[in-house]
């Protein structure tokens, strides 16, 4: 059992090879490295996150589908992410990001993902939300 705590720890990335006291410092994240132009055309079409997130992620500008769709989407509780907002999302990490839009994220409206989106397409739109926090 324990050999298997520490093969799962080493595989997550939780038991570092050099110890915390002999590291200079912690290396800056990062951008992921998906294709964000590719992953803004994703956002906006197959992806379908601009209905519930907004055109480029701005939550007060949403793509109008139909009157049912937008009433739908405004009784959400709790309601879309602000995905430009870092500090408002739940998901703190790509690694987090990248398994809420894949399987869902619990106790939101966010629905799973992985029957419409390939991995390299989240990896994607990882990069373009990437962009949409710096703006």
């Amino acid at each position: 059992m324990k050999r298997m705590i520490l093969i799962a720890a080493l595989l997550l990335g939780t038991v570092g090879f050099v110890p915390a006291s002999a590291r200079a410092e912690e290396p800056v994240a990062s951008p992921p490295a998906g294709d964000a132009a590719r992953g803004k055309t994703i956002f906006h079409g197959k992806g379908g996150c601009a209905y519930c997130h907004g055109t480029d992620g701005d939550i007060g500008r949403r793509p109008r589908k139909s009157d049912a769709h937008t009433q739908v989407i405004a009784q959400l509780d709790p309601q879309p992410a602000d995905l430009r907002n870092a500090a408002a999302l739940k998901s703190k990490d790509d690694a987090q990001r990248f398994a809420s839009i894949k399987f869902g994220h619990p106790g939101t409206a966010m629905f799973p993902r992985e029957t419409q989106l390939l991995d390299s397409d989240i990896t994607d739109l990882l990069a373009y939300l990437a962009i949409l926090r710096t703006n």
